[in-house]
């Protein structure tokens, strides 16, 4: 379908301007060509569009078949793109881009205003779930917008406990270990996890796997539980050894924005490849999922309801959870994802073999 896939990303120190992925597949990091050294907001706005320029260039004589937008802050640069290059443009967000928590006042009142104007130049939307998709069609009348969940590969081979995560954080195999990986940040219920688990009983244990802006709070709490424990994140191949030692995932979004409250974190399908249940905030697309394969359980993000709900916990339920689970991961896996994403191109006109260019 695509002979050649180069991804545009921003250039740091210590990165390498040009990466070769696989065959075919490159990332070309672009530095901004203004505003390197500037500080503060309007540091911000002139690296932005100097970034801006600096994509423009780096295309500058390439043939440009797709253009695929992953974010709103760069949608009015794909537009110009598709304009120049005359290219089919796919909008392509990973959240609900105007309703997130990081957006207040005015910064969103503008962001809404952007999307308004910019998604009509999009040939097609494609978004993580069903509810963002609903949201996205209702908001701008869309006629269609595809879903692909950013799943991971099914494994061959069943999930089979390594014993790695137990061993880093000192545990015997027979506590109960719940983790929690990914991002250390405000929202996604580390605060309510760490109330709830200082009064579970001591056969009760919760990992923090992972880095971000809460990292110090989780180590002082620590400090003080011996049932809460704290391990650096480890590289993305070996999340998944880590995560198969776990008796159940936690995924505790708060309700802080409608983006958080439409979400499906991608976390969830990694524990459901590990065969690992997981407990999750009662929103729309978490719920639906723990509930279509019964492979998990929904809470209020509550530190009180999270307690009771963990101190009840059986091994007999334990065990049936992670029975379960593995079907789920069998179902939602790359290898059934992929077809959709394949359907989406074919409808937009693309062929197998047709030796186009995509940009990211």
């Amino acid at each position: 379908m695509f002979s050649r896939v180069r991804v545009l990303a921003v250039w740091k120190e210590g990165l390498p301007r040009h990466e070769v992925l696989g065959d075919g597949i490159e990332v070309l990091r672009v530095a901004p060509l203004i505003g390197g050294s500037m500080k503060g907001a309007m540091g911000r706005l002139f690296k932005a569009v100097g970034w801006y320029l600096g994509v423009l260039w780096a295309l500058r004589g390439e043939k440009v078949a797709c253009f695929n937008c992953h974010s709103l802050p760069v949608l009015p640069l794909s537009v110009l793109v598709k304009m120049w290059k005359r290219c089919v443009l796919i909008y392509d967000p990973h959240e609900l881009e105007t309703e997130t928590a990081g957006l207040r006042g005015g910064r969103q009142w503008l962001a809404r205003r952007v999307e308004r104007a910019l998604i009509g130049f999009a040939d097609t939307v494609c978004v993580v779930n069903r509810s963002i998709a609903d949201w996205y069609a209702a908001r701008y009348r869309l006629r269609q917008v595809w879903v692909v969940r950013n799943v991971p590969y099914r494994s061959e081979s069943e999930p089979a406990r390594t014993g790695l995560l137990r061993r880093a954080v000192g545990l015997a195999p027979d506590v109960q270990l719940f983790l929690y990986q990914g991002l250390l940040a405000p929202g996604r219920g580390v605060g309510l996890l760490i109330d709830a688990f200082a009064k579970l009983p001591p056969d009760r244990h919760l990992v923090f796997m992972g880095y971000g802006e809460l990292e110090g709070h989780i180590r002082e709490a620590a400090a003080r539980h011996s049932n809460i424990h704290f391990m650096p994140a480890v590289p993305p191949e070996q999340v998944k050894d880590y995560t198969v030692d776990a008796d159940v995932g936690i995924s505790l979004i708060e309700n802080v924005c409608l983006s958080y409250y439409l979400c499906l974190p991608n976390k969830l399908f990694e524990y459901a490849a590990c065969g690992v249940p997981a407990v999750v905030s009662a929103f729309p697309e978490m719920g639906r999922f723990v509930d279509e394969y019964d492979c998990g359980w929904k809470v209020a993000p509550d530190a009180q309801a999270l307690h009771d709900l963990v101190a009840g916990l059986t091994a007999t339920e334990l065990a049936a959870k992670r029975a379960n689970t593995r079907d789920s991961g069998r179902l939602y896996c790359w290898q059934e994802e992929e077809k959709k994403l394949l359907a989406m191109y074919v409808a937009l006109g693309f062929e197998a073999g047709g030796g186009n260019h995509a940009f990211h």
